[in-house]
């Protein structure tokens, strides 16, 4: 493997090779060829400082496979408060505000009109997007949008960022109850935007649901939209774009990311596997190594190079044993 990534993982590489070889030399010659008690510390702390960076690393690689493949947002929310307009209103800004963008969903003031998923992949404030409309939440009683009910449940279920969608003159102008409707339509730990859409609808409410929405938790981030007028569609950017930075990071910025699925589910075993030295190591030195060895063997899938003679190169080089 070349790049920046290779190098990254050749130096993790070479580290997890040096604490095996010196775990190993401990293990074998610690009694007869003088090799010191503070090996053990050294490799103890090195396998936890690898182990924290490739944490870490896990974490921003998360962030490598939104960059690639996209944020996936899923517009939420109950039936006939503009889900579908609020689409169409970001394909068109999303096309440099072309007035004849085609609207990209059907719009209707009938109640129930999104039966199936409707999805649109857009660049927003410079992040890849996968926007879904979705069906209106309720208990329906027709059968066809029933499974569209289920199918919305399930796109958010999965989804990465969720824009709940509310009818600005049907809620109150309360934080706890706001936070109570978001709550009922979001799964708790997804990411959310509060989008309070019919804004020009408004009379005198306005301001106490401004004054409502910047109150934060357990209201999340939130605006006045009117997908009627675009009035508002400014700040939903930008409470978008703040959102999907941090999902995503900034891509030009910090170590280099993780984009492949292979190579997370190779380093995410090699975790793991550090784990397991940590939990082997206050009671038995030989399982420890075997789970350094394990380690090893799940980066060398990525680096395509493990050999047991770099082991063997370590322990003659770093200590007098054999001569």
């Amino acid at each position: 493997m070349e790049g920046e990534l290779g190098r990254l993982y050749q130096r993790w590489s070479e580290t997890l090779t040096q604490a095996l070889a010196h775990l190993e030399a401990y293990i074998d010659f610690s009694e007869d060829d003088n090799v010191e008690e503070e090996v053990l510390a050294q490799v103890d702390a090195a396998v936890r400082a690898l182990a924290q960076e490739l944490g870490a690393h896990l974490q921003d690689g998360r962030r490598g496979e939104l960059l690639r493949g996209g944020v996936h947002a899923v517009i939420a929310g109950p039936p006939n408060v503009g889900k579908s307009s609020l689409l169409n209103l970001l394909c068109e800004w999303g096309a440099g505000g072309a007035a004849g963008q085609r609207p990209a969903a059907i719009v209707s003031p009938a109640a129930g009109t999104t039966r199936d998923v409707v999805e649109v992949s857009l660049n927003v404030t410079g992040y890849p997007v996968v926007l879904s409309d979705t069906a209106g939440l309720r208990d329906a009683t027709d059968p066809v949008e029933r499974e569209g009910v289920s199918r919305a449940r399930d796109r958010l279920q999965r989804a990465d960022l969720v824009l709940a969608v509310l009818d600005a003159t049907a809620v109150p102008a309360e934080p706890a109850a706001l936070g109570a409707a978001v709550g009922s339509l979001v799964p708790p730990a997804a990411p959310c935007i509060l989008v309070l859409n019919k804004a020009d609808l408004l009379r005198g409410e306005a301001g106490a649901l401004r004054a409502a929405c910047a109150q934060g938790p357990p209201v999340p981030p939130a605006t006045l939209l009117s997908c009627k007028t675009g009035d508002g569609i400014e700040r939903l950017l930008e409470l978008l774009g703040q959102q999907l930075a941090q999902l995503c990071g900034d891509p030009l910025a910090g170590s280099p990311s993780l984009t492949q699925r292979r190579h997370s589910q190779h380093l995410g075993d090699c975790a793991a596997a550090l784990g397991g030295y940590g939990r082997h190591r206050p009671r038995d030195l030989g399982l420890a190594a075997e789970q350094l060895r394990l380690a090893r063997r799940h980066l060398g899938r990525i680096t395509g190079h493990v050999g047991a003679e770099d082991v063997l190169d370590i322990i003659f080089r770093d200590f007098c044993v054999g001569k």
